[in-house]
C-alpha cells in the first residue's frame, strides 16, 4: 500500500503549502523497506539526522533512521512546515 504525499485533499497526508504538487510524492514499503518516491514539479528534500539533505526529483530513496522531508523547498529557505519521519526496527 502506498501513502501519498501532497497538497491535493485525496492525499494521506495533506500538506498545505504553494510548493508542493498535488501528489507530489509517495511512500511505500518495498522488500522491507521504506521507499519515498518524488512525482513533482520541484522537487522532495530529505534531512537525515546527522544534518545532510538530498533533494530528490523524479526518483526514488530508502528513508532510514530518523529526519524530516519538505515538499517542494530546500531547506535554506526556512520551510514552515516538515513531515517527520522515524523508521524503527520491530522483533
Amino acid at each position: 500500500k502506498k501513502l501519498i504525499l501532497g497538497r491535493d485533499d485525496a492525499c494521506q497526508i495533506i500538506f498545505k503549502s504553494d510548493f508542493a504538487s498535488r501528489q507530489h510524492a509517495e511512500v511505500e514499503f518495498r522488500f522491507g523497506n521504506f521507499m519515498l518516491t518524488d512525482h513533482s514539479s520541484n522537487g522532495t528534500y530529505i534531512r537525515n539526522s546527522d544534518g545532510a539533505v538530498s533533494r530528490l526529483h523524479h526518483e526514488g530513496t530508502t528513508l532510514r533512521g530518523k529526519g524530516t522531508i519538505s515538499l517542494g523547498q530546500p531547506y535554506s529557505d526556512n520551510p514552515a512546515s516538515l513531515i517527520e519521519y522515524a523508521i524503527t526496527a520491530t522483533a
